[in-house]
């Protein structure tokens, strides 16, 4: 049995970067039992096939090419069953690297702010790909533009 729980994790490792809890998650799921799950995932730790940090720096690569902002990132490690010191060291390196001002303008570029309704939609999609208040408010009244109305709202 610890050969077929190898095979299955070496298939799905192949396919994807996976955290140790979502391996052990998977594994236990298709009956394998717990200490062989610990005897594996050792293993697999000491051959460099599993391991939370890169995979976080993974995940943030990732979402930073897709222009998305602090508080998705944040999700999306939490989505990864990675442990919350991981996500620490994580968000606590983004946070010193991002300028999460020039990402927001980035995408920006392209609503017309001087149009209210575009500058809504500005303002619905930064708060979607997980930008602060602060942010967006700062990149909608860029310019000296006062007509920030419905601001609140998101």
């Amino acid at each position: 049995m610890p050969n077929e729980a190898k095979s299955q994790a070496l298939r799905w490792l192949s396919q994807r970067s996976l955290s140790v809890r979502e391996l052990s998650l998977k594994l236990a799921g298709h009956g394998f039992d717990t200490e062989s799950i610990q005897n594996l995932i050792e293993e697999l730790r000491a051959l460099g096939f599993l391991n939370d940090r890169r995979l976080a720096e993974e995940v943030v690569r990732r979402a930073l090419a897709h222009h998305e902002g602090p508080l998705r990132v944040r999700q999306r490690l939490m989505a990864r069953a990675l442990e919350r010191d991981v996500i620490s060291d994580a968000m606590a390196s983004l946070q010193e690297t991002a300028d999460w001002q020039t990402i927001a303008e980035r995408l920006g570029q392209r609503y017309d702010r001087d149009n209210p309704r575009d500058r809504a939609r500005l303002m619905r999609r930064l708060a979607r790909e997980g930008f602060p208040t602060p942010v967006i408010r700062r990149l909608v009244d860029k310019e000296g533009r006062d007509d920030v109305s419905g601001a609140d709202d998101y």
